[in-house]
């Protein structure tokens, strides 16, 4: 067994227990994201809340794509300044 086969090993085993992870706790990471970006919006006196928006949307939509939250129905709902 080669170095790059085990390399691709550990990867395979950091990228599944990485799903687990979504899959568990999925919404709570998507709570994680709304909390963060409604901080970061503070802090930066609402001057980047498109970006700060666009950004969480981005972050729980692939989160979703993971199956990890049903954020569905809060879809769009980004911080509120």
């Amino acid at each position: 067994m080669s170095l790059l086969d085990k390399v691709r090993g550990s990867r395979s085993k950091a990228k599944q227990q990485a799903e687990q992870v979504v899959e568990q706790h999925g919404d709570k990471i998507a709570t994680g994201l709304e909390k963060t970006g409604e901080a970061v919006s503070k802090v930066t006196g609402g001057r980047f809340d498109d970006k700060i928006d666009k950004g969480v949307t981005k972050a729980k939509e692939r989160l979703d794509q993971s199956g990890g939250s049903d954020t569905d129905k809060n879809k769009g709902a980004g911080p509120t300044p």
